[in-house]
């Protein structure tokens, strides 16, 4: 118990705890909106190589669609295997880039959550590996409270992720089913639920990052130019 108490606490929560705290006094401003801003953005750019290498993988997905497509509808299922690994590694295309991305950030906003669900609301020495002269002002620009919820940041959130989504997702297939496509309107949904629920805090931080993916794969598709796809056969 005390191992995992270790893992959580000394090496996941209380970094971040202070890594939110030391950028609140160190900007110029000292504003939390702006330091959940920067923070996003920082965590975007440490993880740009990794996702530009998923921008690249998803473009040249796209190029190889056809030749997927036709794999999916090989009866044996150890060749379709093989021979589907063996198309995405001709094409120089990492499946888990983007996973990676996906999952560090997820991680974050859990402990983002604790820190704003319990922690800034005590004396920030507690835990502050160096000391705080003063509160912690949880509002941005003092028009709303980050450690608080509302409604019509959630809703910027999910349309913005709807938006992304729909820029994102390929054209469906003549005679795709909805079940193809269902996500890009559940998901911003269910992501709005979520969010409701949540410190204002979150909804920052992922539109943040959705409005840097937006850019992102703007980027990379001209970046990465999807090129004809090859007529040979995948077999």
């Amino acid at each position: 118990m005390d191992f995992f108490h270790f893992i959580y606490f000394d090496l996941l929560y209380r970094p971040i705890y202070n890594l939110v705290l030391f950028t609140y006094v160190t900007l110029p401003i000292r504003d939390m909106g702006l330091t959940i801003i920067y923070l996003a953005l920082l965590i975007r750019v440490v993880l740009l190589p990794v996702s530009l290498t998923g921008s690249g993988s998803a473009r040249r997905m796209e190029s190889i669609k056809p030749q997927l497509t036709k794999l999916s509808r090989m009866p044996e299922a150890g060749r379709r295997k093989d021979l589907t690994r063996k198309l995405l590694r001709q094409n120089r295309i990492n499946v888990y880039a983007t996973a990676l991305v996906l999952i560090i950030q997820v991680v974050f906003l859990a402990l983002l959550y604790q820190v704003f669900q319990s922690g800034l609301h005590h004396d920030p020495n507690q835990l502050a590996y160096f000391t705080v002269n003063e509160p912690v002002d949880t509002t941005f620009f003092g028009l709303f409270d980050l450690a608080a919820r509302n409604w019509w940041l959630p809703l910027i959130t999910a349309a913005m992720l709807y938006a992304m989504l729909s820029l994102t997702t390929p054209e469906p297939e003549p005679g795709a089913k909805l079940s193809d496509v269902w996500y890009v309107v559940v998901l911003p949904i269910v992501v709005f639920g979520i969010l409701l629920l949540l410190p204002a805090a979150k909804s920052l931080f992922l539109l943040v990052s959705i409005l840097f993916s937006i850019g992102l794969y703007m980027v990379a598709k001209y970046v990465f130019r999807v090129e004809p796809p090859d007529q040979q056969d995948a077999e």
